[in-house]
Formats: structure tokens, sequence, C-alpha cells
């Protein structure tokens, strides 16, 4: 095992340091989330919890920025008009009952939903993620990806100096699962819900 230098060191303990100079500003101006997540999450964590939901509601949560934006969903959207409302919509509930109900450990379950190509197409990894924000709101950070400049790779390395590892070959479910559970402790205390600590990261991402 290599040891670490004297100088990778103190460039940690800087980033650290860096990090809670820029929380400390944020939670000045942002001291609580945004006021729209908790109703919107409520009302899909009544949704998901029954395992039901009319097509809309479906597609709307697919689409919508609120809490946490999916980003590009044209796949999905595509997938949704060939499959029709009705099959969509049970495509999609099959999908989230399987990662929120099914055997084994959610990690595992996630990776399964995100490489299969059964399923819905376009529900994979930022749409399964979401879920997992609005049913674990305390637990999982309202950013989607794990790999690039954008996902929680790319955030660990801006702010805090930290290389995550690639997917490459991996149970991605496992990756992304402690990605999110790094970021969120070196976070730390503070925060109201996860989603408030990941509109931190977005916002020190870009002042870094």
């Amino acid at each position: 095992m290599r040891h670490r230098s004297r100088a990778e060191e103190d460039a940690e303990t800087d980033r650290l340091a860096r990090a809670e100079q820029l929380k400390a500003e944020f939670l000045t101006i942002r001291p609580e989330p945004d006021p729209r997540v908790a109703p919107y999450w409520a009302k899909y964590q009544a949704v998901f919890g029954a395992g039901a939901g009319n097509p809309q509601d479906l597609k709307d949560f697919a689409n919508s920025p609120v809490g946490a934006s999916p980003g590009n969903m044209s796949v999905f959207n595509n997938a949704w008009k060939d499959l029709g409302p009705e099959a969509a919509a049970l495509a999609v509930r099959e999908a989230v009952d399987h990662l929120l109900h099914g055997s084994g450990a959610l990690e595992d379950r996630l990776t399964a939903l995100i490489k299969s190509r059964r399923g819905m197409a376009g529900f994979r990894e930022t749409l399964l993620t979401k879920v997992l924000c609005v049913m674990y709101p305390d637990r999982f950070l309202t950013i989607l990806k794990y790999s690039g400049s954008l996902g929680k790779q790319g955030i660990a390395h801006s702010i805090y100096g930290l290389a995550l590892p690639n997917p490459a070959g991996a149970n991605i479910g496992q990756l992304i699962v402690r990605g999110n559970d790094l970021l969120l402790t070196l976070t730390d205390a503070g925060f109201t819900n996860a989603q408030h600590p990941s509109s931190f990261l977005w916002w020190a991402r870009d002042r870094n």
C-alpha cells in the first residue's frame, strides 16, 4: 500500500477547511432547503409506498426538476410514447417495487435494474436514484449520477479532492450508495435533509 506524502495530507486538510468555509457561507445564504421539495417528496412517498399512482403522475415524476433534476429524459419519454401510458406506468411501478421491496441488498437490486435490458427504457440510474431520494429523504443526496463531472465522482473530486472508484466492472449500486454515504458524511451537520446538502455541493462545486 502506498503511503500518502505530507503534501497530500496537507492538501486534504486544506480542501476540508475550504469546504467548511464554503458550507458556512452557504448556510448564511440558504439556511433552509427549497420549500417546494417536502410537499413534492410527500406526494410521491404516498404514490410509491402504495405501489400506485396514475400514469401521468409517474411520467411527471420522471420529468420534473423539483428537488432533483434528472436531465434529458428523451429516451424515457420516447419509450413511454411507444408503450402507451398504461403499459409504461406498469413498467415503472414494477421497477420501483423491485427497488424498494425486492429480495437481496438494496445495492444489488439497484445494480440489477440499472444494467437490465428489460423494463422501462430510460428508467435507470438517474430516476432510480431519484426514487431513493424521495423515499429516504434523510439518506440519499439528490445527485442522481455517479460518474462524470456532474456526478458524485466529479463533485467529490472538485470539492474534496477525492477520487471515487470508476464503475467499470464494478457493482454500480454499491458505488452509488458508498459515494452517497461518503459525501453525506463529509457535509456533516447543519442541514435539514439530504436535499439541502446536495444544494450545497452543487453550489460549492462552482466555487472551486
